[in-house]
């Protein structure tokens, strides 16, 4: 795309230099910019129940730092200049999905809150750049121009392909499977018998909600496909229930007749890396079929909030860490007074003492779960209790709820178990 010649006078060589040094430090990503920005996604509380769905959100991290990369670029080259738009295949499937759902406004939000995040961040390293008054003046009202002028031609380009996509909704006939499971979901009165013939799948069932989605760019739905139908088999027979429901996102119900085997269910995940998969509790009719599936919506919620979330998770899993989430400041002072110093030990430790609590404190039974030999797993039993702060015997029930929330939050670094 060419821009039209820029009606804006020239910076002053001084200025232009001071902007390609800044530009050179911003390309580099510095770490606290990155965060900064992805904290600007949360800006209102409406705007972060829905970034809770992880598809969304990790494609709106990855567009702030492109983004971000882009004007660097644009200014180490040509500094001071105009900035041509740029909308990455993220934003544009992004912008799609929220039309779809008719919630476009919230990337005019978000675009909003990233412009003013990173004009604070590049309005406090121009101060670090010159302390002299007259380039200061002319380098900030140049950068607020750029950056200003970058992000509202980046939003005329969403803007219209989300008045593409809205267009093409109203002059679709065509009801397609999202469509009529959106309507049963928000709960209006439907025929669901009719409804079942068109969907060939039975609502009166008891039913297993599931979905399943990748974080990952440019995703292939194949494998999204072949995990849905594994979930499937686990909870019983017959064909399931799969709606395509977003960018790289499969919303899946399944016959619930028979207990999911959580064992079984590692082995699938482990087949499909990349992959993430959300579960609701097992519900029986048409309020079974919305249930569970919130419940899934719930758990995957949880699961792209917190840093530690495991690939696959169920709702039972997920409440009490759901709960303990609400009030992020108690829940640090909860594992704080609880864990001590054991919260910011090796995670090996960690996990070794939830294993522990989880099997009765069963030290044999442990250890053939983990792989462990017994005299290793004694040591770090015995190591992560002398870190605690409260009595181990007289706290267990506390002690395994702060352990199961500190691994929750926490990535899981490479090589730990």
């Amino acid at each position: 795309m060419n821009l039209p010649p820029s009606p804006w006078p020239r910076p002053s060589e001084a200025v232009r230099e001071l902007i390609r040094k800044g530009a050179e430090r911003a390309q580099a990503l510095p770490p606290e910019w990155v965060e900064r920005l992805n904290q600007a996604l949360f800006a209102s509380p409406e705007d972060a129940r829905l970034l809770e769905d992880p598809v969304i959100l990790a494609a709106c991290r990855r567009a702030n730092r492109a983004e971000l990369l882009h004007w660097a670029n644009a200014n180490m080259q040509r500094p001071g200049e105009p900035v041509e738009p740029y909308v990455s295949a993220d934003m544009v499937d992004t912008a799609r999905e929220l039309a779809h759902r008719g919630l476009s406004e919230l990337l005019m939000n978000v675009a909003r809150s990233t412009q003013n995040t990173a004009w604070e961040l590049w309005m406090k390293m121009a101060f670090g750049l010159t302390q002299d008054p007259a380039l200061l003046e002319e380098l900030l009202d140049v950068s607020s121009r750029s950056i200003s002028e970058f992000i509202d031609s980046n939003m005329r380009v969403i803007t219209r392909i989300i008045l593409e996509e809205k267009h093409a909704q109203a002059h679709d006939e065509h009801i397609d499977k999202r469509s009529l499971v959106s309507r049963l979901l928000d709960g209006r009165d439907v025929d669901a018998e009719q409804f079942a013939r068109r969907l060939g799948y039975g609502l009166a069932q008891k039913h297993q909600a599931f979905l399943v989605w990748s974080e990952t760019p440019e995703a292939h739905i194949r494998p999204l496909e072949d995990m849905a139908r594994a979930l499937a088999s686990l909870t019983g027979a017959g064909a399931p229930l799969v709606v395509f429901a977003g960018p790289a996102t499969l919303w899946g119900w399944s016959a619930a007749t028979r207990p999911l085997d959580l064992n079984a269910l590692q082995g699938v995940v482990r087949q499909y890396p990349g992959v993430r998969a959300a579960l609701g509790a097992p519900a029986a009719g048409l309020n079974g079929f919305r249930r569970s599936h919130l419940e899934a919506l719930t758990t995957q919620g949880l699961m792209g909030r917190l840093a530690g979330a495991p690939p696959v998770a169920s709702i039972d899993q997920v409440r009490m860490v759901s709960l303990m989430t609400q009030d992020a400041r108690a829940a640090r002072q909860f594992v704080l007074s609880t864990l001590g110093r054991l919260a910011s030990e090796p995670m090996v430790l960690q996990y070794s003492l939830r294993a522990f609590l989880a099997h009765g404190c069963n030290i044999t039974q442990t250890a053939e779960v983990l792989g462990t030999h017994r005299n290793t797993l004694l040591r770090r039993l015995e190591r992560a209790q002398d870190l605690l702060p409260i009595p181990f015997a007289d706290h267990r029930i506390q002690i395994a709820a702060a352990l199961e929330l500190v691994l929750w939050s926490t990535p899981l670094e490479e090589g730990e178990k």
